[in-house]
């Protein structure tokens, strides 16, 4: 194996691939980065079991041939090379050098023929959707995946589509997160359950463009090909919660306040109970007034922002963490905030757009 390849395009691509090397792998191939020479063309590939992540560059090939480089430090060498042109050579077997200019790296390999097959699903796209929409679907789903390896349900989201539109939902106990977005080329209704991780790297590799990004759902894995580089991840079985009971259904207090002032008098009142463990920041709904108060030991701080209030006052406490991550989530001008009781959970969408809404649960004070 020998091939020359631009070395911007190598360490780009070895950066994207390298998220799928598995770390501290109970079977060390893992740890590895395939890389495979033939057609014009240099294969970047790896994955965990979980994800799989494979990237194309176009290459100048001597020879053809296939080899597994240690991930890691492969991958931090390439990203610190400056030439635009590179020169990849297997010797014996089992050395890769990488020269740049009067430089040479020498890395030892591992044998392609231990490591795993990358999963490349060959049928037809089950719904394809703008990357600006998908874009927005992870951003607000991301805030509520679970992080509990005890429910690994709920480290997914929940992937419903049903005609053209395409439903997300995810929650962890604390939050719940519930978007809905139109998709094209849609094929039969579904029901699945996409990992938090998956969608957070799909996420990463969607350009900025408003083109449309293809969906391959097969009966375990799903797949995504944007430009030159394929994603596939596992997806989570078993059954999702059933939500909808969680969701309250009738307000006492309807609050319209604008967003970003709403959010920055969350993040000034949680800066001194950042640290605490319950985090806590108490709103107090009444007069066309918004407060946002914290304190501890070490002091008070105390928010206050104009607001548009329907219904009785409430004064309710939360996780200013929690809070902050739903707000941070929102684009949206003036957000409507809709609480219930005291101890019942609240809901904050968009003052105009219907298409999302988030849950957060308040904190029980005694």
């Amino acid at each position: 194996m020998k091939l020359t390849c631009d070395g911007i395009e190598l360490a780009e691509a070895i950066g994207i691939v390298g998220r799928a090397v598995g770390a501290k792998s109970m079977n060390p191939i893992l740890e590895g980065i395939k890389l495979t020479a033939k057609d014009g063309q240099l294969i970047i590939a790896a994955t965990d079991l979980e994800v799989y992540i494979q990237r194309t560059i176009c290459a100048n090939i001597e020879s053809e041939g296939t080899t597994v480089v240690p991930g890691k430090i492969f991958g931090d060498y390439v990203a610190k090379l400056k030439e635009s042109v590179v020169e990849l050579a297997l010797l014996k077997g089992d050395h890769m050098t990488i020269k740049h200019g009067d430089n040479v790296g020498d890395f030892q390999c591992m044998l392609a023929i231990e490591y795993p097959d990358i999963v490349n699903i060959d049928k037809k796209p089950h719904f394809s959707i703008k990357s600006e929409a998908l874009r927005d679907f992870i951003a607000k789903t991301r805030v509520s995946v679970g992080q509990d390896d005890s429910r690994p349900v709920l480290k997914g989201v929940l992937c419903e589509i049903a005609g053209k539109r395409l439903t997300g939902v995810s929650l962890d106990g604390f939050r719940l997160s519930k978007i809905n977005k139109t998709i094209n080329n849609h094929a039969d209704d579904l029901k699945v359950i996409i990992p938090g991780r998956s969608l957070e790297e799909i996420r990463k590799l969607v350009g900025d463009d408003n083109g449309e990004v293809s969906i391959i759902i097969d009966n375990k894995f799903f797949q995504v090909n944007i430009n030159k580089t394929m994603f596939a991840g596992r997806l989570v079985d078993g059954d999702y919660i059933n939500y909808a009971q969680i969701i309250p259904d009738s307000f006492t207090t309807n609050v319209v306040v604008e967003k970003s002032a709403f959010e920055f008098a969350v993040e000034r009142a949680g800066l001194l109970v950042r640290s605490d463990k319950v985090n806590l920041v108490t709103v107090d709904a009444s007069d066309k007034t918004v407060a946002i108060t914290s304190n501890n030991e070490i002091g008070k701080i105390s928010e206050k922002v104009a607001a548009k209030i329907e219904g009785r006052d409430i004064k309710i406490s939360f996780n200013a963490k929690y809070l902050y991550d739903v707000l941070k989530a929102i684009n949206d001008e003036f957000i409507k905030i809709s609480f219930g009781t005291e101890l019942s959970p609240c809901i904050i969408e968009s003052a105009k757009n219907g298409d999302y809404f988030f849950l957060v649960l308040p904190v029980r004070m005694s």
